[in-house]
């Protein structure tokens, strides 16, 4: 068991619990009571990241009806701010710190610092103490995180990158495998992309086309993408980001919704979030493009709901997979 007993040990392992650094950021990380060997003690219950100069209102709200769900009972809240914008942050820190503690949740810590960099001066505003921060890399929770096989982004920008075009897979071809293979084409595009999946392979443009164009004949052949997840979240989220960069349109919208089920189901809630954003902005460029699952998944985003909450999605696609023909093993 990984503890947070001091301030330094907050601040290095923000990054890895986030899964990037952040910057111009408020960060608030909600506590609830866990009782480990009959001795009682903290557990988180949220890591949530906002924009400094963002209004407190709707993040206030959105905590306080998580803390009231999941009965959190205190809050760490860290300002990651430098320069002129510094001021409007910790105002904005200050009025979710009072609404949390007006709805009974305690405010732990308080801290500020220009950055999450090593040597970085921090203080704790409501005792004043100081300190240095230390190298995130070198924190118990980052060490966790690379084991898990979970990468640290140097920035959120650096993260969202990943999710923006690379050059387009040849639609042409997709529609002359479609015309050819007839009934059997969604089978074997999702038998194929499966493959790729189970061996760590990635998927060629040729099969990225195929991919994008099945996953937008409609809800149920896109669904049926969802039950890949059977050969491992993490690894179909890894297929599928490198297909949605790939296409266009109502292809990517779909592809970039897939990509952000196997993230939050993966346990990776800001990769979740920076797809379902790349897929609204796709959907503005393709308005015939269907969203409900989308939908559903910033809902689940926005009120933290727990990965294993919406996982069962994984069965039902497997489900609608077998009803095109796909075998799983």
């Amino acid at each position: 068991m990984i503890r947070l007993s001091t301030a330094t040990d907050v601040l290095a392992a923000i990054p890895a619990m986030l899964g990037f650094t952040p910057v111009q950021s408020i960060v608030a990380i909600l506590l609830g009571e866990s009782e480990v060997d009959g001795m009682t003690g903290a557990r988180i219950v949220l890591v949530s990241r906002y924009d400094a100069d963002q209004d407190a209102e709707i993040p206030a709200e959105r905590l306080c009806g998580i803390a009231a769900r999941e009965n959190a009972t205190g809050v760490i809240l860290t300002v990651i701010a430098s320069g002129p914008g510094s001021a409007a942050a910790l105002d904005n820190m200050t009025s979710l710190r009072d609404r949390l503690e007006a709805e009974g949740v305690t405010p732990m810590l308080s801290l500020h610092t220009a950055e999450l960099t090593e040597g970085a001066m921090w203080i704790d505003l409501d005792t004043l103490e100081r300190g240095a921060v230390p190298d995130p890399t070198t924190s118990a929770v980052h060490a966790a995180a690379v084991f898990d096989g979970r990468n640290v982004a140097t920035s959120r920008a650096a993260i969202a990158a990943r999710y923006g075009l690379a050059t387009e897979a040849d639609p042409r071809v997709a529609a002359r495998a479609a015309a050819e293979q007839g009934d059997d084409f969604a089978r074997a595009t999702i038998t194929e992309f499966a493959a790729v999946i189970r061996n760590g392979e990635f998927p060629s443009a040729d099969l990225a086309a195929r991919v994008g164009l099945v996953a937008a004949s409609g809800p149920t052949q896109r669904d049926a993408f969802l039950g890949l997840a059977h050969y491992g979240a993490a690894e179909a989220h890894a297929a599928m980001i490198l297909v949605a960069t790939q296409v266009r349109g109502d292809a990517r919208v779909q592809t970039l919704t897939i990509t952000a089920y196997f993230a939050y189901i993966a346990g990776t809630g800001p990769e979740a979030g920076i797809a379902i954003d790349a897929a609204r902005a796709s959907a503005e460029y393709a308005p015939e493009a269907e969203t409900r699952l989308l939908d559903l998944l910033d809902i689940a985003l926005q009120r933290a709901m727990r990965p294993d909450t919406i996982a069962g999605l994984t069965a039902a696609g497997v489900e609608s997979a077998q009803k095109l023909g796909v075998e799983f093993d």
